[in-house]
């Protein structure tokens, strides 16, 4: 489903930071990405948080558009 290794990048993420800023990214909201993960809450909130202080963002919105712009994370389809 998901093809990049933003771990391997500049900036690295995590891959589970990956996944869940991908995800993000298709609309799904963080209780969402957790179910779809099956990975509990916090967690999801937990690689969330600390994929947005990696990126230097200030939310959630803000650390998917830095991390599409970046190459970081693509978008199913696209």
């Amino acid at each position: 489903m998901f093809t990049k290794d933003c771990a391997s990048r500049p900036l690295a993420l995590t891959a589970m930071e990956c996944l869940v800023l991908r995800l993000s990214a298709t609309g799904l909201t963080t209780g969402e990405v957790a179910e779809h993960l099956r990975i509990g809450l916090d967690q999801a909130r937990r690689h969330l948080r600390d994929a947005i202080v990696a990126l230097g963002a200030s939310s959630k919105l803000e650390a998917v558009v830095i991390a599409l712009r970046r190459g970081l994370i693509d978008l199913p389809g696209a």
